[in-house]
């Protein structure tokens, strides 16, 4: 279903500044789909590794779904392991949530950068990986703008450290 509904659409963006379109990560819960690194290849395989086609990384929900980011040297794995799922540069937008839940817990509850159970070492790690250079982060984390702009403030003061 998915090649004969999204192949289609991808066939159909043919030039240079064309949308991409982006599978993202999921919680993992009841019955939905994407939410480990590996699920992805399949799709990637069903639509033929289009060009077109790219990963959002939502960490809050990677998280969630069992991927442990907080542990030392977890964010690095589960970035090499999407690409090892899906080849390098299909890693298009991240959304940097920290989680109010623990891992594996399936539940998307986002939390501030680094007051969640991700924390503020796995966001520098996940800012260090040559994966992540150049990619957007959107957040969509509680506290209104003044949040938000702490938020922003701490990650940008990370990508810079690296």
């Amino acid at each position: 279903q998915v090649r004969e509904h999204m192949l289609g659409l991808l066939d159909e963006l043919v030039h240079e500044d064309d949308p991409f379109l982006l599978l993202e990560s999921t919680a993992g819960q009841g019955s939905s789909l994407c939410s480990r690194t590996w699920d992805f290849g399949p799709y990637f395989e069903a639509l033929d590794h289009h060009p077109k086609l790219g990963i959002c990384l939502d960490t809050c929900h990677i998280f969630a779904a069992g991927h442990d980011l907080a542990e030392p040297g977890g964010t690095k794995q589960t970035l090499d392991l999407l690409v090892e799922a899906v080849g390098p540069g299909r890693l298009k937008l991240i959304h940097a949530n920290d989680s109010k839940e623990g891992v594996g817990a399936h539940k998307d509850r986002h939390a501030n950068i680094g007051q969640g159970h991700i924390g503020r070492e796995a966001f520098a790690e996940l800012c260090s990986h040559p994966e992540t250079d150049g990619v957007p982060l959107i957040i969509e984390t509680p506290g209104g703008k003044e949040g938000h702009a702490a938020d922003v403030a701490l990650l940008k003061e990370l990508r810079g450290a690296h």
